[in-house]
């Protein structure tokens, strides 16, 4: 079970500089404030909570403790038990890792009042409010019907096939004028493709509108309002075809994200033009060190996106992990672009191999990619 020090660290030392609260919002997904306190869905991977069944609580001797009221029994405990369900790590390793965080080390002094240490909570985040899910399903219904039909052909014309499409929830919002909607909602100024942001499990935590002809001072996306819900960061999909099961692959929104999941990768695009947090980083280590899976960073072909991509991977490193660098070839291009140009782009995804040590290579560009194939 390992031993209850840490180098010269105590259990309680290392608990009382982590923040329970944070960690879930990190390592699960957060249903926002409640009435009676926040609530959080189980980070078991195989417990489908669809009700967010977590809450946290003080125990007797002043250590913060999760557990879920839904599922097994055994779906409790403290920060340690936490890393250990959502990450594969053992006790020890559980352990070293929050140690980490935390920024202890050997010669670290030890704390006199340590949960004074603790960082400042994050917000708290919103729920999403039923309006927004209600949204995505008119407009997933509108995007196979007569008014859908300019959507289908965008979608199509970016190498987005039914299949892809139908099993990621992609809808139609016809515009304002032609489909009603709660204040708060994306305006509908004009006809777009809504890209539901989805969960580990497929359930919908967000989404996006993508106008078809956005006005040249207008951006091209457009989200709900604050109040209707928080951006989770990350939006899971669901693969297609002859599923990649080795691979993670971490583009820069959706769109990608979808292109990946087509050629049947396990993707996820990150939302926003910030440069990935440490939250984000910190769910994406989660789930590949429980299923084994090397991580595959696909950016944008010009500088921003080769700073999003070295922002991932320092944030990565801290976690334990390296971030494999695939840019498309040609200068501007994402994702979608090259694989529009080329159909055969994900011959060029590396095959699964024993990440490098980290201290040695923080960054690894894996290929460099031509539009003529591969060699």
């Amino acid at each position: 079970m390992g031993s209850d020090t840490h180098r010269r660290w105590s259990i309680e030392d290392i608990l009382a500089r982590t923040d329970l609260t944070r960690l879930l919002d990190e390592l699960a997904e957060p249903a926002g404030s409640q009435a009676r306190g926040r609530r959080w869905h189980c980070p078991v991977r195989d417990h489908q909570d669809h009700n967010a069944s977590v809450t946290m609580f003080t125990d007797g001797r002043g250590h913060e403790r999760w557990r879920c009221w839904s599922g097994d029994d055994a779906h409790r405990g403290d920060a340690i038990d936490l890393v250990m369900v959502t990450s594969g790590r053992d006790r020890a390793a559980a352990i070293e890792h929050l140690a980490g965080r935390a920024g202890l080390s050997a010669d670290t002094p030890a704390p006199t009042t340590p949960r004074a240490l603790r960082s400042r909570p994050t917000p708290s985040p919103i729920e999403l409010d039923p309006a927004v899910i209600r949204y995505v399903e008119a407009c997933e219904k509108i995007l196979w019907s007569s008014a859908g039909r300019p959507m289908r052909q965008w979608l199509t014309e970016r190498g987005l096939g039914a299949d892809i499409v139908r099993a990621n929830r992609v809808g139609a919002d016809p515009s304002r004028t032609k489909l009603r909607r709660n204040a708060g909602l994306p305006y509908g100024a004009q006809p777009g493709v809504t890209f539901p942001a989805l969960d580990q499990r497929g359930a919908i935590r967000y989404v996006q509108t993508r106008y078809l002809e956005p006005n040249a001072d207008s951006p091209k996306y457009d989200n709900p309002a604050s109040r209707l819900g928080s951006n989770p960061r990350l939006a899971w999909t669901t693969p297609v075809g002859d599923i990649r099961p080795e691979l993670l692959v971490v583009c820069e929104g959706i769109p990608d994200a979808l292109t990946a999941a087509q050629a049947g990768c396990l993707a996820v695009g990150v939302l926003g033009s910030q440069y990935p947090d440490a939250s984000v980083a910190t769910r994406l280590a989660a789930r590949a060190d429980h299923d084994g899976l090397t991580i595959v960073g696909v950016t944008d072909a010009d500088d921003a996106g080769r700073k999003w991509g070295d922002r991932l991977g320092e944030l990565l490193v801290d976690q334990g992990q390296t971030l494999h660098v695939l840019e498309p070839p040609g200068d501007g291009l994402d994702l979608n672009d090259w694989a529009q140009r080329d159909p055969d782009w994900a011959t060029w995804l590396p095959n699964p191999h024993p990440p490098a040590t980290p201290e040695v290579t923080p960054r690894h560009l894996v290929l460099t990619p031509t539009l003529e194939g591969p060699p």
